[in-house]
C-alpha cells in the first residue's frame, strides 16, 4: 500500500445497499469508495480511471457500475460543463437516504402543536407522594 492510500477513511456501506441483490458485490464497493471521497466537499470527482486503479477494474466498467447505481437511485450525477459543451466535471453524490420513498417517516414531520398551556399536569410520582402526605395528615 503506498502513502497516498494511507488515508484515516474507512468505508461503511449502508444496509439498503449491502444486502440489495440488484447490486453486485464491486458495485456496492464502488459506492463505499464514492461516500469515502466524497466526505471532504459532499461529492465524489475522482474520474473513472482513479475508482479503476482503486478498484482494480477497467474504467469502463467504472461507468457501468456509476451507471447502474444511478439507475437504482443510489447516487445522483451532476455533470459540469464549459461554453463549449465539454465536460470539466462529473460530480457523483450518494443517496444515503435511510428510508425509501414509498415509506414513510416513523414520526410527523411538520408537527405544529406542541404541548397544552392549560392542560392538567398529571404525573404519577407526585401522585403518590401527595396520596402518602394526605394519609399521613388523615393519621395524625
Amino acid at each position: 500500500m503506498n502513502e497516498n492510500n494511507k488515508i484515516g477513511y474507512y468505508a461503511i456501506i449502508p444496509s439498503t445497499i449491502l444486502f440489495n441483490e440488484k447490486i453486485k458485490s464491486n458495485e456496492k464497493l464502488l459506492y463505499a469508495v464514492i461516500t469515502v471521497l466524497s466526505n471532504k466537499e459532499g461529492y465524489c470527482y475522482a474520474s473513472n480511471g482513479y475508482l479503476a486503479r482503486l478498484l482494480n477494474a477497467q474504467p469502463h466498467t467504472i461507468s457501468k457500475w456509476v451507471s447502474h447505481l444511478k439507475e437504482l437511485g443510489f447516487v445522483c450525477l451532476d455533470i459540469i460543463k464549459n461554453d463549449k459543451g465539454e465536460i470539466i466535471q462529473r460530480r457523483i453524490y450518494p443517496n444515503d437516504t435511510p428510508y425509501t420513498i414509498n415509506k414513510t417517516y416513523p414520526y410527523a414531520i411538520n408537527r405544529t402543536e406542541g404541548m397544552s398551556q392549560k392542560g392538567q399536569y398529571n404525573n404519577i410520582i407526585d401522585n403518590n407522594i401527595n396520596n402518602k402526605i394526605d394519609r399521613l395528615f388523615n393519621y395524625i
